[in-house]
C-alpha cells in the first residue's frame, strides 16, 4: 500500500504543466539555471572524453538527462510518471525511457558510469530515499558517480528567518548532515559540495532574483565555497563508492 504522502504519488500527472510550473517560479527557476551550469561543467571534467553509459533516475520531463546525455555514448531515463515521459521522450528521441519503479521492480538496467537524481531526495520520505539509494548504488558501476541534488535545505539561512519569524519551514528536513549519513549508510562518500543561493537570507529574494544577472553571477562565485553548502537551499552533490 502507497501512504497519502507517498512521493511517488506525486507528480504522476504534472508531465504538460511542469516545465512551465519550474519556469514561472523565479526561486525555482534560478535553483534549475545553476544546476545546469554547474553540471555541464562537473560532467565535463569528471569524464572528459564523454560518459559511456548514463542514467538518469526520476528523469521527469528530460530537463537534466537533455544537459548529460549529449555528452554520453547511451542515455537512459527512468520515471513512474506516464505524463513526464512522454514530455521527456519528445525531446530526447536518442534516450532509451522506461517507466519503472526501480525500488519495485527488478528491471535490468546493467551498470552506469554516471547517475542523476534531482529534484527528488529533498522531497521524498525517508524510506523511499533509502530504497532508492539502494537501487542506484547496486547499478553503479566500478569507478561511477553518483550527482544528486538537495534544494529543501531546512538549514537555509532564508529558511531559518522564515521559522524564526514564525514560518513552518514548508516540511524541510534533509539537512547536509542527515544527506551525508544517508549516503554513507549507502556505502557512498561525497567528492565534491557546490552549493547554490548560499548568500540568499531573504524571502522576497527568492521571488526576484535572476541567474543571469551579474549580481547573481558574482555571488554565486563568492558564495559557492563548498564550507557555505550547510547554509545553501540548494546543493549539488558529487558521490562515490567508499
Amino acid at each position: 500500500m502507497q501512504s497519502t504522502d507517498d512521493y511517488r504519488l506525486s507528480h504522476l500527472e504534472r508531465g504538460r504543466s511542469y516545465d512551465a510550473t519550474l519556469a514561472e517560479t523565479p526561486f525555482d527557476a534560478y535553483m534549475a539555471a545553476w544546476e545546469r551550469q554547474h553540471l555541464a561543467r562537473i560532467v565535463g571534467r569528471l569524464f572528459p572524453a564523454g560518459v559511456g553509459r548514463y542514467l538518469d533516475f526520476a528523469c521527469g520531463t528530460g530537463r537534466v538527462t537533455s544537459v548529460v546525455a549529449p555528452l554520453a555514448r547511451e542515455s537512459v531515463g527512468v520515471d513512474i510518471s506516464p505524463s513526464m515521459l512522454e514530455a521527456a521522450r519528445g525531446k530526447l528521441p536518442a534516450t532509451t525511457f522506461h517507466q519503472c519503479d526501480l525500488t519495485r521492480t527488478a528491471l535490468e538496467l546493467g551498470q552506469f558510469d554516471l547517475i542523476t537524481a534531482f529534484r527528488f531526495f529533498g522531497n521524498a520520505q525517508d524510506d523511499l530515499r533509502e530504497n532508492v539509494l539502494r537501487a542506484l548504488v547496486a547499478r553503479l558501476a566500478p569507478g561511477g558517480r553518483l550527482v544528486i541534488n538537495s534544494h529543501r535545505n531546512p538549514r537555509a539561512l532564508y529558511s531559518l528567518l522564515n521559522r524564526l519569524t514564525g514560518g513552518d519551514g514548508g516540511g524541510m528536513d534533509l539537512h547536509l548532515s542527515k544527506l551525508r549519513a544517508l549516503l554513507r549508510r549507502h556505502g557512498l562518500k561525497i567528492d565534491e559540495l557546490l552549493p547554490i543561493g548560499a548568500w540568499m537570507y531573504r524571502a522576497r529574494l527568492l521571488g526576484t532574483i535572476d541567474p543571469d544577472h551579474t549580481t547573481a553571477v558574482a555571488r554565486e562565485q563568492r558564495f559557492g565555497h563548498p564550507l557555505l553548502a550547510s547554509i545553501a537551499p540548494d546543493v549539488i552533490v558529487v558521490a562515490s563508492l567508499a
